[in-house]
């Protein structure tokens, strides 16, 4: 009585609390992540940091237009333009294209503005080549001068004007034959930024891509891009889940039509893995501010896994007694794998750890719970051969043979043993879109770099003094920074102390084109301005225009372009440089080897656990097959030259927890006379197999970084559980229960 009481109140207490996070949750909605680069980086906010400056650009895009002729290239690309959706676009401001909303404030202030080099040659009082430069400006047909020449004889502004527009990547209109014309086009954060929105969004530019391709039969046309990437990636990712959870869940039905003979069970495992799934989702929801789409996709496998504990109830016809113990040793050992995937610090893995742990226990305790509720008369009719009926016929100096040469080729491979702990490795674009990403960099006139330095600061003057200080000995052309566009009013002084100099010295001889009246008065409105104290400021111009430029309110961003020399911020107490391929390779590669080093104390734990519930040599053999495994596979891979990364470090502690269920349940049949060794062999097959194909579905994802998960899962599910077949002895051929 007490005990019907004490499992009515579990009951409860769980339905409780699905309730509650469900009412949580539909108040707390959480939005679905989508970026690839969030999938890696960890919640620190050192990772934060680099997550937010690949997010700076996340909205930006190329079209790229491609024909024999280059009249083609510009219709279609004007045609493009006319039927964009001007509305999901942001009114950003583009380097190289909307320089004219700056332009009033720049001419005010022009006696205050100075390209790099200009300047670094007035220091130097370089009077003649400074004068050589603006004679060719002025005599050049392609020049341009936005101000009188009574106002800038030298054309200064020109000059300056001209290194701004230079600051931006431009595009070669000719490559190989072809020509070419490259739009630029930047969504709005909203849409960039909301899987939601982009799945709407970005269909209108492809559409649009078809149709004008459709119209020009000689235009092809090319999209890249941060949101191009997103939108192929996520909509990819959203058939792959569909496609794992339909071929699982007939993979199952099949499954049980064949060894129960019946579909009668099929409502309640449904009924489980949908509560259970749903389970783990409110559950991450409550710990994460958001959800990646790769979350779903590797927590899809979830219906290989907790199908298990279905199967089993329904192989021991039934009495959940007599698989109890199998059954939650199974579970405790499936979600310590899974929950040591927090140990990781990255997010996506920390989410699928909360997702599928969350998920396993709910499912372990709706059969626990319920099953003896719901599925008390479901009585099923098994089938009665045992499916290891040849294999016992194999001598065992035989098996032996093979199980040695097994792990002998395994052995071979820790010879080509290698680590590959690069960030561009972990996901790898479709071919067309590689090839778009190939043209958009060919047809770059500069090479851009990852590569940022951090600039810290007080104040907005004291951050772009600091810009000033680190960039002087750069070339104008080789990085993009804030105080290129808007200079500390410190540089502005100082520009225009220089400016003066030049006019006095060389004003009176090189104007010839001026009267005399004129060049006293240029002269003598220099001096005047040097008395001045208003300067070109940020807070003068629309801040939208410069937020690109700041990593948050106290830290700018400098963007390096061409080669780059890293000792560069050194020397600046104010400064960090930031590289953003190479330092998330890092932090990848440290925690895989932090992951390494665990794997020796968690065996060691593990084999403690195990020795306090059977005996020491017991648990040696329990625990033996999963640890072979994962050497085994480990040494496959790299036998076949697989690099051997995090994720396949972090796959080791999975195969453990997940494959030490097949040891545990063969091994507790041979010690308990009431389950039946034919059932026993069934379970865990059929619980092998399950899982198995799930992952070997998920191996088949087009997400290296999930694939590779499923790849070895698989491999090492498998081999674990003919490892247990083959060191575990058999079970005794108790009586059938009648």
């Amino acid at each position: 009585m007490k005990k019907n009481i004490f499992l009515n109140v579990l009951r409860i207490l769980l339905c409780l609390l699905f309730v509650s996070l469900a009412v949580f949750v539909f108040f707390h909605p959480k939005k679905t992540q989508t970026n690839i680069l969030s999938a890696i980086l960890s919640s620190s906010s050192e990772d934060g940091t680099l997550l937010n400056l690949s997010l700076k650009h996340s909205g930006r895009f190329r079209v790229i237009f491609k024909s024999d002729n280059q009249l083609s290239s510009d219709e279609a690309r004007d045609e493009f333009m006319n039927g964009v959706d001007k509305s999901a676009l942001r009114d950003d401001f583009a380097l190289n294209k909307n320089i004219s909303s700056l332009l009033d404030e720049y001419k005010i202030h022009h006696s205050a503005l100075l390209s790099y080099n200009t300047k670094d040659e007035l220091k130097l009082q370089r009077y003649k080549i400074i004068k050589e430069q603006s004679l060719e400006r002025l005599y050049s047909p392609f020049a341009f001068n936005l101000l009188p020449l009574e106002e800038d004889p030298f054309l200064l502004f020109s000059d300056f004007l001209n290194m701004i527009s230079n600051s931006s990547t431009g595009y070669k209109n000719e490559l190989d034959g072809s020509y070419y014309s490259v739009l630029e086009l930047n969504l709005k954060d909203s849409i960039a930024l909301s899987p939601n929105l982009l799945q709407s969004e970005m269909p209108k530019f492809i559409d649009l891509k078809n149709k004008i391709e459709d119209k020009y039969e000689n235009v092809q046309i090319y999209l890249s891009g941060t949101p191009v990437h997103t939108y192929y990636a996520s909509s990819k990712s959203m058939k792959e889940i569909n496609f794992i959870c339909i071929f699982s869940s007939l993979f199952i039905i099949l499954i049980c039509k064949f060894y129960f003979r019946s579909y009668r069970l099929l409502f309640p495992i449904a009924l489980s893995l949908t509560l259970g799934m749903t389970f783990g989702y409110l559950l991450t929801c409550v710990f994460f501010k958001s959800i990646h789409i790769l979350t779903f996709v590797f927590s899809s496998t979830l219906i290989g896994i907790c199908v298990d504990y279905s199967l089993h109830y329904f192989a021991s016809q039934n009495n959940i007694k007599i698989i109890f113990k199998s059954l939650s040793m199974s579970m405790f050992t499936t979600v310590c794998a899974f929950l040591s995937l927090l140990f990781s610090n990255i997010t996506l893995l920390g989410q699928i750890a909360v997702f599928t742990s969350g998920g396993l226990i709910f499912v372990y305790l709706f059969v626990v719970l319920f099953y003896p509720l719901i599925c008390n008369n479901l009585k099923l009719n098994q089938i009665d051969f045992d499916p290891f009926s040849y294999l016992k016929r194999i001598p065992k100096n035989i098996i032996a043979a093979v199980f040695a040469m097994l792990l002998l080729l395994s052995f071979a491979g820790y010879f080509r043993l290698n680590f590959d702990n690069e960030i561009t490795n972990m996901y790898k674009p479709p071919k067309f879109l590689q090839n778009s990403e190939k043209i958009a960099v060919s047809l770059q006139n500069t090479s851009a770099s990852s590569v940022f330095i951090l600039v810290e600061g007080k104040n907005i003057q004291e951050i772009l003094e600091n810009e000033e200080d680190i960039t002087q000995n750069l070339k104008q052309d080789d990085f993009i920074a804030l105080s290129k566009f808007i200079p500390s009013i410190k540089a502005q002084k100082n520009n225009r102390e220089l400016i003066y100099a030049l006019y006095k010295n060389e004003l009176f001889n090189y104007a010839s084109f001026l009267t005399q009246n004129v060049r006293e008065n240029i002269l003598k409105q220099i001096s005047d301005e040097i008395k001045k104290s208003d300067y070109l400021k940020l807070e003068n111009l629309p801040a939208q225009q410069f937020k690109d430029f700041f990593a948050n309110e106290n830290t700018s961003v400098i963007l390096l372009k061409g080669p780059v020399n890293f000792d560069i911020a050194k020397k600046y107490p104010n400064a960090k440089m930031v590289d953003l391929k190479n330092d998330i390779s890092k932090k990848v590669e440290r925690c895989s080897t932090s992951c390494a080093k665990l794997i020796l104390p968690a065996i060691l734990l593990l084999f403690t656990v195990m020795s306090l519930i059977y005996t020491p040599k017991n648990a040696l053999k329990i625990i033996s097959p999963s640890i072979l495994a994962g050497f085994f596979v480990i040494g496959i891979l790299s036998l076949f030259g697989h690099g051997i990364n995090l994720f396949d470090i972090l796959a080791l502690f999975l195969i453990v927890g997940f494959s030490l269920d097949y040891s545990i349940f063969r091994f507790n049949s041979i010690q308990d006379p009431a389950v039946s060794d034919l059932r026993a062999n069934w379970a865990v097959l059929i619980s092998c197999a399950t899982s198995v194909f799930s992952f070997f579905l998920l191996a088949m994802t087009s997400f290296k970084l999930i694939s590779s998960l499923g790849l070895i899962l698989s491999l090492g599910l498998l081999s674990s559980y003919i490892f247990s077949f083959i060191l575990i002895s058999e079970p005794r051929n108790f009586p059938q229960k009648s």
